[in-house]
């Protein structure tokens, strides 16, 4: 383990953050397009213990101490929901920072690389794939996170990553890096951007119902995987959310339609086989199911109504994102294999197309949900 490449910086962390023990374990988590992640084990007198140590991407988060003021802002406000609401294990359902002595958050190397330790919620799992039972779990998970913040004023965080999901901006990214085609793929991607542009409208159509004042911004997640919720290895019950780079002022719809856009398409976002990427409507309602009963009363009867749109919105979005990324040279998101921004693209099309032609059904079971939990 002493030869593992990170044994010494992490040593080093370990001892920044004066936290407690031996290092004896590391463990690369593989998931994530942004930063790298890993899991080490410390042992003192005989006792176990682990931490997130993660290098952030300040290429993308490029104020990473505002980013961890936002986390903490909003995992303090989670934390005192749940002290009101009676829980006592508060360390298994809020992931926290460490700060060193002099309260800053991160160990910054000569490299110029920012390192954070963060707590590790124990006895837990992650799910990249979820089954219906984890799913509405998980819809519980993310429905109370935007329950309990739903009196945290939003305008109070820093945005992280301007117009993350302006979905307006996105398309004009994306046609800026058409018009630019400065690496001369855009004639073999035609098929797929002449589709992304012809659904413009159904894109962008949350962008101009909060800019006509018909969708507050309220604070949200902005990454709502299954597998950035925690779940309890034995019971299956959910705990804590994890990964909250993104928390800041946002669109309810956005949330639910980006876990939705995950986790119930079976064929995963980097299926080159798109015949097999489809929208699981019993997936969706088991999302739909935890998440949707935890806004009423919350949120309005708009923001509600909007949740399938927000599906279409954001695999739309999505898609662009990646095209655009293909477009400029694979310069955003991490590229595992050959064309692989280009494979995520035709995925996230393929998904479009099916979410759309599902809509009246997706508004259809929405609408028995909420008519059952009013």
């Amino acid at each position: 383990m002493k030869n593992h490449e990170y044994f010494s910086l992490f040593t080093t962390i370990i001892r920044d953050f004066k936290l407690k023990g031996e290092l004896t374990g590391i463990t690369c988590v593989s998931t994530g397009n942004i930063n790298d992640t890993y899991v080490v084990s410390t042992v003192i007198n005989g006792m176990e213990k682990e931490y997130i140590l993660q290098r952030v991407n300040h290429k993308v988060f490029s104020n990473p101490d505002k980013v961890a003021e936002n986390v903490c802002k909003v995992t303090d406000h989670v934390e005192k929901k749940l002290r009101e609401s009676g829980y006592k294990d508060i360390r298994r359902r809020v992931m926290r920072y460490y700060r060193k002595s002099d309260g800053s958050y991160f160990h910054i190397t000569d490299d110029g690389n920012y390192w954070r330790v963060l707590s590790c919620v124990y006895n837990a799992v992650s799910i990249d794939f979820a089954d219906i039972p984890h799913l509405r779990a998980a819809g519980i998970a993310f429905g109370e996170f935007q329950n309990y913040l739903s009196d945290f004023p939003a305008e109070s965080l820093y945005e992280t990553i301007p117009d993350f999901h302006n979905t307006a901006k996105r398309y004009d990214n994306l046609r800026k890096a058409a018009s630019s085609d400065a690496f001369g793929r855009l004639s073999s991607v035609k098929e797929e951007y002449d589709y992304l542009m012809s659904m413009e409208n159904e894109a962008t159509l949350l962008c101009k119902l909060s800019e006509n004042g018909l969708l507050p911004h309220r604070v949200v997640h902005n990454d709502t995987k299954c597998n950035n919720v925690m779940f309890d290895s034995v019971t299956g019950e959910h705990l804590a959310v994890i990964d909250l780079d993104t928390v800041m002022e946002g669109l309810v719809a956005y949330d639910f339609g980006d876990a939705v856009r995950f986790a119930a398409n079976p064929g995963g976002e980097d299926n080159e086989d798109t015949s097999k990427i489809y929208l699981d409507l019993d997936y969706y309602s088991a999302f739909a199911e935890g998440f949707v009963p935890c806004l009423i009363g919350k949120v309005t009867d708009k923001e509600i109504e909007t949740l399938p749109d927000g599906v279409l919105a954001i695999t739309l979005e999505l898609a662009a994102r990646f095209l655009t990324d293909y477009l400029n040279g694979d310069v955003y998101f991490k590229c595992k294999r050959d064309k692989h921004n280009l494979i995520r693209t035709k995925a996230q099309i393929a998904l479009a197309k099916d979410v759309f032609g599902k809509m009246p059904e997706l508004r259809k079971r929405l609408s028995a949900i909420v008519e059952e939990n009013r």
